[in-house]
């Protein structure tokens, strides 16, 4: 928030931003409090898109958790993003501890959320391309050349990690002793986790709910200018969108805090829109994106802490009569933002009880259950 002021303070020195910005919030009336509820559904939307790329990746491995599980790791994933410092390092973490108490292989867990920051990177590098096509900032071949390099990139990684060891022979023979270590040391940590696959349908699910996530919040940043009943500056919306999340990724700050408005901010000054407006327009959109939903990720938060990954309450004394050990609260070092808001669900299967180990090969370690480790 200290950074988020001084940005806001600096832009407010020139004389004709503070003019804008005055102007700009003095435009806002109850008439356009639709635009409020637009830019909440929206968020709304984006949170479930994020929950169901997850579940979607966590059942290419066999582990089906309900809608409701997810969608509540999600809202508290994302929340931890907003408070925790450190980016989202902290939050996957966090998840990836959820994911285990709820009976998913250590290796399945890591691979889900790894697999879906991939399709995320992946979708707002797309997003940013396609903003700075429309906003007029490059030509048609440069807009053919780094679709290109995204598409090859994308799918050189991907193939990649599925094919280490025969990368590994190749560097080799070509003596590439360099590259050949990081990717011994790849091996060595990735084992297990690289054998889950998704087959090009559910690939391209994933890719798509990726792209749906980032873009539903386009919609939270254009109800912004709405309430405030600015002009919308549909050529420039989506390039500031993502290039304040690319801006906020270098972060090690809460939700990007201070990187994310300067970055916005920037991209729409430098596709011609005016500074106040877009102040203004960033400060409402904020409050909906980062402030609104860490409120309400920490308050699932809690309720996930005071609940049993089954469903059931946590005992208030430790020494009740056969009352389960209290888990440390899922939290597994490193963190995904803990959008985690685990409702009550059954056992995943392949643990103990589901007799064997998840589908697709987690590596060949048994499943735990509620009681078990936590990643």
């Amino acid at each position: 928030m200290v950074a988020t002021g001084a940005v806001i303070l600096v832009l407010l020195r020139m004389h004709s931003a503070e003019h804008e910005v005055i102007v700009a919030w003095r435009r806002l009336s109850w008439d356009r409090l639709p635009w409020l509820l637009v830019a909440l559904g929206a968020e709304a939307i984006s949170l479930l898109c994020y929950a169901m790329v997850q579940r979607r990746l966590l059942r290419a491995g066999g582990v089906h958790l309900t809608r409701r599980t997810m969608i509540g790791l999600a809202v508290a994933a994302t929340g931890v993003t907003n408070l925790v410092p450190g980016g989202s390092v902290p939050a996957s973490g966090w998840l990836v501890g959820q994911y285990r108490r709820r009976g998913v292989s250590l290796p399945l867990a890591l691979w889900a959320v790894l697999a879906g920051g991939y399709a995320a990177a992946v979708s707002v590098l797309l997003l940013l391309l396609v903003g700075a096509a429309v906003a007029g900032l490059i030509g048609v071949w440069e807009i053919v050349g780094c679709s290109v390099v995204l598409a090859a990139g994308a799918v050189a990684v991907v193939v990649g990690v599925h094919h280490l060891p025969e990368l590994t022979e190749w560097l080799q023979r070509h003596h590439a002793y360099r590259g050949l270590r990081l990717v011994h040391r790849l091996s060595a940590r990735a084992a297990g986790v690289m054998r889950f696959r998704v087959d090009v349908r559910a690939g391209a699910a994933v890719l798509g709910l990726s792209l749906a996530n980032w873009a539903m919040d386009v919609f939270v940043l254009i109800g912004a200018f709405g309430l405030l009943g600015l002009p919308i500056p549909w050529g420039s919306v989506v390039f500031a969108y993502a290039a304040a999340q690319v801006a906020g990724s270098v972060a090690p700050l809460p939700g990007g805090v201070g990187f994310v408005e300067g970055g916005m901010i920037g991209a729409f000054a430098l596709a011609g829109t005016g500074v106040g407006e877009a102040v203004v327009a960033t400060i409402v959109y904020r409050v909906v994106t980062s402030w609104a939903v860490a409120a309400v990720g920490s308050l699932v938060l809690v309720i996930m802490s005071r609940r049993a990954p089954g469903g059931q309450r946590w005992p208030d004394a430790p020494d009740a009569p056969d009352a389960p050990d209290a888990p440390d609260g899922g939290g597994a070092g490193p963190v995904q933002f803990p959008s985690s808001g685990g409702q009550p669900v059954g056992r995943a299967g392949g643990g103990p009880e589901g007799g064997g180990q998840l589908g697709g090969g987690g590596g060949g370690e048994p499943e735990t259950g509620p009681g078990g480790a936590t990643g």
